[in-house]
């Protein structure tokens, strides 16, 4: 197995962009993935202190807003000029600093236009600088097979993409689903090692089409007719950090 893609998204809910090279840290989250979240404007967001995880009923999140598969995101993590980026899919783009007020106020701005239909109240920009605002509080980065890929596209008639799944590392691969038997094992991934620890079950946010932002057909009732599960990919925990880069080999210890 090798890697065949990385990919970061640096804000939840939006799609993410590639990456060419990633420096994972034991016990940390993939670089600058779920950094940044918005809040649908709920009063418990509001009087949240800067930083705190929340479960992602409190912000724009795709399963419940298909409008956000019409936004990619990319973050330049510059110590002296961080850069987020916004683009539309019609080309049309905002590039902010995140970590100033002014910044903040720009994107949060910015979302209580475009997605005033969804928010209950006014938006707040949430960051993380150690942590994600993933699924679930625990640090865990994300991993599947180009045959899983493949075999979903096949199966749904869909270009085979990641977009739908947001997946951090893509891996070379010939079996569909084979990934799964690595749970329980640890990987030796470029100069990093992580330990496999559980599938990536999907949720309805995979029914969201990145190339029209509509719902398709029940995706996840298909996969568990044609494959008898609703599973693709893995999570694992980073046990030694070190730089990951596309082409660098995975191997089982």
């Amino acid at each position: 197995m090798n890697i065949a893609e990385l990919w970061q998204f640096p804000v939840k809910g939006l799609g993410g962009s590639k990456i060419s090279t990633a420096k994972l840290t034991a016990g940390g989250y993939f670089p600058n993935d779920r950094r940044f979240a918005l809040s649908t404007g709920t009063a418990r967001v509001a009087e949240a202190a800067p930083g705190e995880w929340l479960k992602k009923a409190y912000f724009l999140q795709l399963m419940t807003h298909d409008a956000l598969a019409d936004y990619t995101a990319s973050f330049r993590d510059d110590a002296r000029h961080p850069c987020l980026t916004i683009t539309h899919r019609d080309g049309t783009q905002i590039a902010l600093d995140p970590t100033t007020p002014a910044g903040c106020a720009q994107l949060e701005a910015f979302c209580a236009t475009a997605f005033a239909d969804a928010l209950s109240g006014t938006p707040r920009l949430m960051a993380m600088q150690d942590q994600a605002y993933s699924d679930q509080p625990t640090a865990l980065i994300s991993l599947a097979s180009t045959a899983s890929l493949g075999a979903f596209a096949m199966a749904s008639n869909t270009p085979a993409s990641n977009r739908r799944f947001r997946i951090n590392i893509i891996m070379t691969g010939d079996v569909p689903f084979a990934e799964q038997s690595l749970i329980g094992k640890r990987l030796q991934c470029g100069t990093a090692v992580i330990d496999v620890k559980a599938p990536v079950g999907r949720c309805a946010a995979i029914n969201v089409n990145p190339e029209t932002s509509r719902r398709d057909s029940d995706h996840l009732a298909m996969m568990r007719q044609t494959f008898g599960h609703s599973i693709l990919g893995i999570f694992a925990e980073v046990v030694t950090g070190g730089k990951i880069t596309v082409g660098d080999q995975i191997k089982v210890i």
